[in-house]
């Protein structure tokens, strides 16, 4: 590969990782959208806002889906348990 065509490879890869952070955020910003209906049904239930048997099924989860790829399972436990936490931070929001 030459410089032009590796840059020109390098400017699309960055394009395409924009285009998916973008998506990212998007479906961050659903999923924290979610925090109300949570919050109420665990009242309801009478429910800890925490809950450690929903953050152990999506470990499970994700070690499934982990299976095939060789990506670092901690960054992926780290990243999804920063979802966890917003939610639950966006959760508290509707404690009162």
């Amino acid at each position: 590969m030459n410089k032009q065509e590796a840059e020109k490879l390098l400017n699309k890869s960055r394009k395409k990782i924009d285009e998916i952070d973008e998506q990212i955020f998007n479906l961050i910003l659903e999923r924290t959208s979610l925090a109300p209906d949570i919050i109420s049904s665990k009242k309801a239930l009478d429910m800890d806002l925490f809950d450690k048997s929903r953050e152990d099924i999506i470990h499970d989860k994700l070690e499934n889906l982990m299976a095939d790829v060789e990506y670092d399972k901690e960054i992926i436990f780290e990243i999804f348990d920063m979802l966890a936490k917003l939610s639950k931070q966006e959760q508290k929001k509707y404690l009162n």
